[in-house]
Protein backbone atom coordinates (compact mmCIF):
# COMPACT_ATOMS: atom_id res chain seq x y z
CA UNK A 1 0.00 0.00 0.00
CA UNK A 2 1.53 3.34 -1.00
CA UNK A 3 1.72 6.29 1.37
CA UNK A 4 -1.33 8.15 0.01
CA UNK A 5 -3.53 5.06 0.23
CA UNK A 6 -2.21 4.37 3.73
CA UNK A 7 -3.07 7.90 4.90
CA UNK A 8 -6.53 7.66 3.31
CA UNK A 9 -7.20 4.38 5.15
CA UNK A 10 -6.04 5.88 8.46
CA UNK A 11 -8.24 8.95 7.99
CA UNK A 12 -11.33 6.81 7.40
CA UNK A 13 -10.46 4.67 10.43
CA UNK A 14 -10.58 7.83 12.57
CA UNK A 15 -13.90 9.29 11.32
CA UNK A 16 -17.36 8.69 12.82
CA UNK A 17 -20.12 10.08 10.56
CA UNK A 18 -23.72 10.77 11.62
CA UNK A 19 -26.87 9.41 9.99
CA UNK A 20 -30.45 10.54 10.62
CA UNK A 21 -32.14 8.96 7.60
CA UNK A 22 -33.34 5.38 7.56
CA UNK A 23 -30.93 4.48 4.77
CA UNK A 24 -27.18 4.85 4.97
CA UNK A 25 -26.02 7.45 2.41
CA UNK A 26 -23.79 6.05 -0.34
CA UNK A 27 -20.70 7.93 0.88
CA UNK A 28 -21.08 6.39 4.34
CA UNK A 29 -21.57 2.90 2.88
CA UNK A 30 -18.38 3.32 0.84
CA UNK A 31 -16.59 4.76 3.87
CA UNK A 32 -17.55 1.72 5.97
CA UNK A 33 -16.12 -0.52 3.27
CA UNK A 34 -12.90 1.51 3.39
CA UNK A 35 -12.44 1.40 7.15
CA UNK A 36 -14.83 3.78 8.90
CA UNK A 37 -15.54 2.20 12.31
CA UNK A 38 -19.30 2.89 12.47
CA UNK A 39 -21.90 5.65 12.62
CA UNK A 40 -23.71 7.89 15.07
CA UNK A 41 -27.43 7.20 14.79
CA UNK A 42 -29.47 10.41 15.01
CA UNK A 43 -32.89 9.13 13.92
CA UNK A 44 -35.92 10.63 15.62
CA UNK A 45 -37.79 7.40 16.38
CA UNK A 46 -36.77 4.03 17.86
CA UNK A 47 -37.95 2.16 14.76
CA UNK A 48 -35.86 4.36 12.48
CA UNK A 49 -32.87 3.91 14.79
CA UNK A 50 -33.19 0.16 14.64
CA UNK A 51 -33.41 0.25 10.83
CA UNK A 52 -30.22 2.31 10.57
CA UNK A 53 -28.48 -0.01 13.01
CA UNK A 54 -29.59 -3.07 11.03
CA UNK A 55 -28.25 -1.51 7.82
CA UNK A 56 -24.94 -0.74 9.53
CA UNK A 57 -24.51 -4.22 10.96
CA UNK A 58 -25.41 -5.79 7.64
CA UNK A 59 -22.49 -3.88 6.17
CA UNK A 60 -20.21 -3.96 9.22
CA UNK A 61 -21.24 -6.56 11.83
CA UNK A 62 -18.78 -5.30 14.45
CA UNK A 63 -19.32 -1.59 13.78
CA UNK A 64 -19.61 1.10 16.44
CA UNK A 65 -23.18 2.34 16.78
CA UNK A 66 -23.18 5.61 18.67
CA UNK A 67 -26.15 7.41 20.14
CA UNK A 68 -26.09 11.05 21.26
CA UNK A 69 -27.33 11.84 24.75
CA UNK A 70 -30.95 10.73 24.55
CA UNK A 71 -30.81 8.46 27.56
CA UNK A 72 -30.51 9.99 31.01
CA UNK A 73 -26.99 10.15 32.39
CA UNK A 74 -25.91 10.56 36.03
CA UNK A 75 -26.78 14.25 36.12
CA UNK A 76 -30.47 13.66 35.77
CA UNK A 77 -33.29 14.45 33.39
CA UNK A 78 -32.60 18.18 33.11
CA UNK A 79 -28.81 18.00 32.87
CA UNK A 80 -28.26 19.23 36.42
CA UNK A 81 -27.21 17.43 39.54
CA UNK A 82 -30.69 16.94 40.91
CA UNK A 83 -33.87 15.14 40.08
CA UNK A 84 -34.46 11.68 38.70
CA UNK A 85 -31.38 9.71 37.71
CA UNK A 86 -31.01 6.68 35.51
CA UNK A 87 -28.62 3.93 36.49
CA UNK A 88 -25.94 2.82 34.09
CA UNK A 89 -27.72 -0.53 33.81
CA UNK A 90 -31.03 1.00 32.76
CA UNK A 91 -29.30 3.32 30.28
CA UNK A 92 -27.49 0.32 28.81
CA UNK A 93 -30.77 -1.60 28.46
CA UNK A 94 -32.34 1.32 26.59
CA UNK A 95 -29.37 1.64 24.24
CA UNK A 96 -28.98 -2.09 23.61
CA UNK A 97 -32.68 -2.23 22.67
CA UNK A 98 -31.87 0.33 19.94
CA UNK A 99 -28.83 -1.64 18.79
CA UNK A 100 -26.32 0.90 20.14
CA UNK A 101 -22.98 0.10 21.77
CA UNK A 102 -21.60 3.62 22.32
CA UNK A 103 -23.27 6.21 24.59
CA UNK A 104 -22.08 9.64 23.40
CA UNK A 105 -24.01 11.60 26.00
CA UNK A 106 -22.61 10.58 29.41
CA UNK A 107 -22.43 13.81 31.40
CA UNK A 108 -20.04 14.18 34.35
CA UNK A 109 -21.78 14.14 37.72
CA UNK A 110 -20.95 16.61 40.47
CA UNK A 111 -21.42 14.20 43.35
CA UNK A 112 -18.40 12.17 44.32
CA UNK A 113 -18.26 8.64 42.90
CA UNK A 114 -21.46 9.03 40.84
CA UNK A 115 -19.65 9.17 37.50
CA UNK A 116 -17.59 6.08 38.35
CA UNK A 117 -20.68 4.06 39.30
CA UNK A 118 -22.63 5.06 36.19
CA UNK A 119 -19.73 4.36 33.81
CA UNK A 120 -18.98 1.02 35.45
CA UNK A 121 -22.62 -0.15 35.30
CA UNK A 122 -23.08 1.02 31.70
CA UNK A 123 -19.94 -0.66 30.42
CA UNK A 124 -20.60 -3.88 32.33
CA UNK A 125 -23.49 -4.41 29.89
CA UNK A 126 -21.38 -3.86 26.78
CA UNK A 127 -22.14 -0.19 26.07
CA UNK A 128 -19.05 2.00 25.86
CA UNK A 129 -19.32 5.34 27.66
CA UNK A 130 -18.12 8.58 26.07
CA UNK A 131 -17.87 10.99 28.99
CA UNK A 132 -18.04 14.70 28.25
CA UNK A 133 -17.81 17.36 27.21
CA UNK A 134 -14.26 17.77 28.47
CA UNK A 135 -13.26 21.42 28.40
CA UNK A 136 -9.83 21.37 30.04
CA UNK A 137 -11.08 23.46 32.96
CA UNK A 138 -13.68 23.35 35.71
CA UNK A 139 -14.17 20.27 37.88
CA UNK A 140 -11.80 17.59 36.66
CA UNK A 141 -12.67 15.04 39.36
CA UNK A 142 -15.49 13.35 37.36
CA UNK A 143 -13.08 12.80 34.45
CA UNK A 144 -10.43 11.43 36.81
CA UNK A 145 -13.12 9.12 38.23
CA UNK A 146 -14.12 8.02 34.74
CA UNK A 147 -10.51 7.39 33.72
CA UNK A 148 -9.93 5.33 36.87
CA UNK A 149 -13.11 3.33 36.12
CA UNK A 150 -11.83 2.47 32.63
CA UNK A 151 -14.15 4.74 30.65
CA UNK A 152 -13.73 3.77 27.01
CA UNK A 153 -14.02 7.28 25.53
CA UNK A 154 -14.02 10.95 26.52
CA UNK A 155 -15.53 13.65 24.31
CA UNK A 156 -13.57 16.90 23.96
CA UNK A 157 -15.99 19.83 23.83
CA UNK A 158 -16.26 23.06 21.86
CA UNK A 159 -15.70 25.45 24.77
CA UNK A 160 -12.64 27.69 24.25
CA UNK A 161 -9.76 26.73 26.53
CA UNK A 162 -8.50 29.54 28.82
CA UNK A 163 -5.06 30.54 27.62
CA UNK A 164 -5.49 28.33 24.58
CA UNK A 165 -5.50 31.14 21.97
CA UNK A 166 -9.25 30.87 21.52
CA UNK A 167 -9.15 27.23 20.48
CA UNK A 168 -12.01 24.99 21.59
CA UNK A 169 -10.97 22.00 23.68
CA UNK A 170 -11.54 19.58 20.81
CA UNK A 171 -8.83 21.38 18.79
CA UNK A 172 -6.50 22.17 21.68
CA UNK A 173 -3.38 20.12 22.40
CA UNK A 174 -3.20 21.92 25.73
CA UNK A 175 -6.58 20.46 26.75
CA UNK A 176 -6.31 17.01 25.14
CA UNK A 177 -2.62 16.14 25.34
CA UNK A 178 -1.66 18.37 28.25
CA UNK A 179 -4.52 18.07 30.72
CA UNK A 180 -6.48 14.95 29.71
CA UNK A 181 -3.59 12.72 28.66
CA UNK A 182 -0.90 14.27 30.83
CA UNK A 183 -2.42 15.51 34.08
CA UNK A 184 -5.22 12.92 34.29
CA UNK A 185 -3.28 10.07 32.69
CA UNK A 186 -6.14 9.07 30.40
CA UNK A 187 -5.18 6.50 27.76
CA UNK A 188 -8.48 5.68 26.02
CA UNK A 189 -10.17 7.11 22.95
CA UNK A 190 -10.70 10.86 22.74
CA UNK A 191 -13.69 11.75 20.56
CA UNK A 192 -14.18 15.19 19.05
CA UNK A 193 -17.42 17.06 19.46
CA UNK A 194 -19.36 17.32 16.19
CA UNK A 195 -17.50 19.58 13.80
CA UNK A 196 -20.44 21.03 11.86
CA UNK A 197 -21.32 23.58 14.56
CA UNK A 198 -21.24 27.22 13.32
CA UNK A 199 -18.43 28.13 15.73
CA UNK A 200 -16.22 25.45 14.17
CA UNK A 201 -17.30 25.93 10.54
CA UNK A 202 -16.85 29.70 10.68
CA UNK A 203 -13.51 29.50 12.45
CA UNK A 204 -11.66 26.65 10.77
CA UNK A 205 -13.99 24.79 8.42
CA UNK A 206 -14.71 21.13 9.02
CA UNK A 207 -11.67 19.76 7.10
CA UNK A 208 -9.27 22.13 8.85
CA UNK A 209 -10.84 21.40 12.23
CA UNK A 210 -10.54 17.64 11.68
CA UNK A 211 -6.81 17.99 11.01
CA UNK A 212 -6.31 20.26 14.04
CA UNK A 213 -8.22 17.78 16.21
CA UNK A 214 -5.93 14.91 15.21
CA UNK A 215 -2.86 17.08 15.77
CA UNK A 216 -4.21 18.02 19.23
CA UNK A 217 -4.50 14.35 20.22
CA UNK A 218 -8.11 13.51 19.35
CA UNK A 219 -8.51 9.98 18.00
CA UNK A 220 -12.04 9.79 16.59
CA UNK A 221 -13.42 12.81 14.73
CA UNK A 222 -17.20 12.97 14.96
CA UNK A 223 -18.95 14.38 11.88
CA UNK A 224 -22.37 15.90 12.41
CA UNK A 225 -25.39 15.27 10.18
CA UNK A 226 -24.67 18.37 8.07
CA UNK A 227 -21.46 16.76 6.79
CA UNK A 228 -21.74 14.89 3.51
CA UNK A 229 -19.66 13.37 0.73
CA UNK A 230 -18.03 16.70 -0.19
CA UNK A 231 -16.85 17.31 3.38
CA UNK A 232 -15.57 13.75 3.61
CA UNK A 233 -13.52 14.24 0.45
CA UNK A 234 -12.20 17.60 1.66
CA UNK A 235 -11.05 16.04 4.96
CA UNK A 236 -8.99 13.51 3.01
CA UNK A 237 -7.43 16.31 0.96
CA UNK A 238 -6.66 18.41 4.05
CA UNK A 239 -5.17 15.46 5.93
CA UNK A 240 -2.95 14.45 3.01
CA UNK A 241 -1.72 18.04 2.73
CA UNK A 242 -1.02 18.25 6.48
CA UNK A 243 0.93 14.98 6.37
CA UNK A 244 2.91 16.20 3.35
CA UNK A 245 3.70 19.50 5.10
CA UNK A 246 4.84 17.71 8.24
CA UNK A 247 2.09 19.15 10.44
CA UNK A 248 0.30 15.83 10.97
CA UNK A 249 2.71 12.94 11.51
CA UNK A 250 1.45 9.61 10.15
CA UNK A 251 2.35 8.09 13.52
CA UNK A 252 -0.31 10.30 15.15
CA UNK A 253 -2.98 8.88 12.82
CA UNK A 254 -1.70 5.35 13.40
CA UNK A 255 -1.95 5.83 17.17
CA UNK A 256 -5.48 7.20 16.83
CA UNK A 257 -6.57 4.38 14.52
CA UNK A 258 -5.24 1.75 16.92
CA UNK A 259 -7.14 3.25 19.86
CA UNK A 260 -10.35 3.33 17.81
CA UNK A 261 -9.78 -0.29 16.73
CA UNK A 262 -9.42 -1.31 20.40
CA UNK A 263 -12.69 0.44 21.23
CA UNK A 264 -14.42 -1.31 18.34
CA UNK A 265 -13.09 -4.71 19.45
CA UNK A 266 -14.25 -4.07 23.00
CA UNK A 267 -17.73 -3.03 21.86
CA UNK A 268 -18.13 -6.14 19.71
CA UNK A 269 -17.25 -8.59 22.48
CA UNK A 270 -20.24 -10.59 23.71
CA UNK A 271 -21.28 -9.81 27.26
CA UNK A 272 -23.15 -12.09 29.61
CA UNK A 273 -26.51 -10.60 30.60
CA UNK A 274 -26.88 -9.62 34.22
CA UNK A 275 -27.97 -12.58 36.29
CA UNK A 276 -31.59 -12.28 37.40
CA UNK A 277 -32.19 -11.88 41.10
CA UNK A 278 -33.61 -15.17 42.36
CA UNK A 279 -37.09 -14.99 43.79
CA UNK A 280 -37.23 -15.70 47.51
CA UNK A 281 -38.18 -19.26 48.31
CA UNK A 282 -41.25 -19.30 50.54
CA UNK A 283 -40.87 -21.06 53.83
CA UNK A 284 -42.63 -24.42 53.93
CA UNK A 285 -46.04 -24.36 55.52
CA UNK A 286 -46.18 -26.92 58.30
CA UNK A 287 -48.71 -29.66 57.65
CA UNK A 288 -51.75 -29.60 59.85
CA UNK A 289 -52.24 -32.62 62.05
CA UNK A 290 -55.58 -33.49 63.41
CA UNK A 291 -55.86 -34.82 66.91
CA UNK A 292 -58.59 -37.38 67.40
CA UNK A 293 -59.87 -37.26 70.96
CA UNK A 294 -60.15 -40.53 72.75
Amino acid sequence: MNTLHRIAALVDACLLPSCRTERLPEWIRLGLDRGMPGVVVRASTPDASRRITAALHERLPDGLTGRPGRTRSPRGRNGNDSGSRASGSSAAAELVALGANLHLGVRPALRADETRVFVTDLQAHGVAAALGPFTGEGPLRPFAEGAAAGVRAITAGRTPVPGGEGLPATLSSRAVTGVLRGDLGYGGVVVSDTLDAPSIVNGWGVPGAAVLAWIAGVDLVQLGPACGAGVHEAIHTAAARAVGDGDLPPARLEEAAERVARLRRWASEPRMPAAPVPAPVPAPVPARTSVIPR
